[in-house]
């Protein structure tokens, strides 16, 4: 037992962790993408989208499933509030008192959105969910959801510094872990109690079965392979496009470094001393959340993402087929020409930074600015030319159908095909980690410090309030997170907002615009890092001023996003239905069709 709580079996076993946790992030959150994209070409192609599949269980059995992550979550709830209580003053995590009461509220008006949704839908059984129907659209319940959710964390910024403060954290910390539990259990409960005496429920999750079904036929489908094809380099190509894509999110870190005490020379892990952030370095051991964390930081994202193409080329050579061939030689010079780009347009963002590793990146946007505001050019050629790397429409060009019936993989069936559609959704999520860290403040919130909030413009601060270091662990965990996925749903949509362009039309983006572009952005940095070195104190101060209002412009901007949010909950919706066909104009004359439409 002391060995287990030693650093010479922790430190490699949390480092498995990490590694672990990289790559199942990548797996399941590409598995989610493809349910996006189906979701989303169910909707605008009027198709049958991935609500169909589902696994009929009997009652008994999904009141359980429904019941049991429940009963495991409040479980976990209340090990960590007696943790902390056991740990020090049980008053004194208001983080994690805010942590609770929030997400207890929210649980509360989504379970009551969804169940007035579903009684609307089908109808109330008995007298409890007609209260549900009563308490109007499913719209307004989210817009009043969100709304004192918004109450809730203002209650708590105004107490901060009055004589309610510590009131308010008790109430917070206890009230709102139990709030949670009774929440959790409640929500849960009432779902088991609803279905137990069904005879059938189909589970559907949300429609993410799809893409498991998808996933486990794919893994019994027959292996193909062209009989005079090269059999090795056929064999490995799918690797070769497939594992790099995926370890290339190790270097990027998906919060902010843990900061332990040490003893005897090891780090101590029940010594926990903060975090790594604005005006705060570990001063005894630095425990990081990257997988990998080296030295030469996004050096290794390039490293490993030149491999790539020549898992593209190889499968195309090595099919023995033509339009695979033309489809290889179609990603490699693809790849290579925008890999040009990629690589220029990250050295302005180096130019500023002075560091290639990609914390130290993410630790100056936090003492400066985001990216998105010192790079703005940057962004947007970095952004086009990493799509294009991911070989996704509009770049699609390795692979279209309509060309070359589907380019270096035609001759792949199985789980190599799915190997090579599986690697495309993957390098989204790669590219979308690296943006974030490069142009959006990684796991950093505005004015967060490592003590908490820190509302600074110029020399005044206007406003602080304290946190827990362990709760701002979880929130900047939680912001990657967030900004990881937003930028992956970006990706997608794009890919049904424009066509696909011709290969001329590519390479002449990739040559003769978006390269010469990065070739001025990196000139246009270079003079404005001279500029601003040269300037007087005064003229640098300005500078520093403007860098504080940019994430004043971001925190603005997030609450106007909220407004926007609520206002277009609010707003009715009106459909307009276009009827074309003379079969169509008959069954709306006489009152419509009585099948139920297809699930998006």
């Amino acid at each position: 037992m002391e060995f287990l709580s030693s650093s010479a079996f922790l430190l490699p076993f949390y480092g498995f962790l990490k590694a672990f946790f990289v790559a199942m992030f990548g797996l399941n959150l590409g598995v989610i993408l493809t349910w996006v994209e189906r979701r989303m070409r169910g909707m605008i192609q009027d198709s049958i989208g991935p609500n169909r599949a589902a696994i009929p269980l009997p009652g008994p059995v999904a009141a359980g499933l429904a019941l049991g992550p429940a009963l495991g979550g409040a479980a976990a709830v209340l090990g960590l509030w007696s943790t902390l209580r056991v740990e020090g003053d049980p008053s004194g995590h208001p983080g994690w008192g805010m942590i609770f009461t929030q997400t207890a509220v929210f649980l509360i008006w989504a379970f009551t959105a969804i169940m007035a949704r579903v009684v609307r839908g089908g109808g109330a059984q008995g007298a409890f969910e007609e209260q549900f129907a009563d308490l109007g659209e499913p719209r307004s319940i989210v817009v009043v959801g969100l709304l004192t959710q918004v109450a809730v964390l203002a209650l708590g910024v105004a107490t901060v510094g009055t004589p309610y403060e510590q009131s308010f954290t008790d109430l917070s910390f206890s009230g709102g872990m139990a709030l949670l539990v009774v929440a959790m259990l409640g929500s849960a409960g009432y779902v088991a109690s609803r279905i137990f005496t069904e005879k059938e429920v189909r589970l559907t999750l949300l429609g993410l079965l799809h893409p498991a079904a998808d996933g486990l036929k794919t893994a019994f489908k027959n292996d193909f392979e062209p009989e005079k094809g090269d059999k090795l380099l056929y064999q490995l190509a799918p690797f070769l496009s497939f594992c790099p894509v995926l370890v290339l999110i190790a270097v990027v870190p998906f919060g902010p470094a843990l900061c332990f005490g040490m003893t005897d020379g090891a780090i101590d892990f029940s010594a926990f001393q903060g975090i790594e952030a604005v005006g705060h370095a570990c001063e005894s051991a630095r425990f990081s959340l990257q997988a990998a964390d080296l030295d030469v930081g996004i050096l290794y994202f390039f490293a490993i993402a030149g491999v790539s193409i020549v898992g593209a080329a190889l499968a195309g050579w090595a099919s023995d087929n033509k339009f695979s061939l033309l489809g290889g030689m179609r990603a490699a010079s693809q790849m290579v020409s925008y890999e040009v780009t990629l690589g220029l347009t990250v050295i302005g963002a180096l130019m500023i930074y002075g560091t290639v590793r990609i914390d130290q990146m993410v630790l100056w946007q936090a003492e400066n600015a985001w990216g998105i505001f010192v790079q703005p050019l940057g962004f947007f050629l970095f952004l086009a030319a990493a799509i294009a790397e991911t070989k996704r429409v509009p770049f699609d060009i390795p692979e279209g159908e309509s060309e070359i019936v589907a380019g270096y993989f035609t001759e792949y069936a199985g789980m190599k095909f799915a190997l090579f559609f599986f690697a495309e959704f993957v390098a989204v999520i790669s590219s979308s980690t690296l943006i974030v860290a490069l142009f959006f403040g990684g796991w950093h919130l505005p004015f967060a410090t490592a003590t908490g909030i820190a509302v600074t413009l110029g020399d005044v601060t206007y406003f602080t309030a304290s946190l827990e270091p362990s709760a701002l662990a979880v929130l900047g965990f939680l912001t990657m997170l967030v900004k990881v996925i937003a930028m992956c749903v970006l990706q997608v949509i794009i890919r049904w907002t424009l066509p696909r362009f011709r290969y001329d039309q590519l390479m002449r983006l990739g040559w003769r615009k978006l390269l010469p572009a990065s070739l001025v952005n990196v000139m246009l940095t270079a003079t404005v890092i001279l500029a601003i070195q040269s300037a007087s104190d005064k003229v640098q101060a300005g500078v520093a001023w403007l860098g504080q209002m940019s994430m004043l412009a971001l925190v603005l901007g997030a609450l106007g996003s909220l407004i926007w949010l609520v206002v277009y909950l609010m707003t009715p919706r009106e459909k307009q239905r276009l009827v074309v066909s003379s079969s169509a104009r008959y069954a709306e004359s006489m009152g419509g069709v009585r099948s139920s439409k297809m699930e998006a």
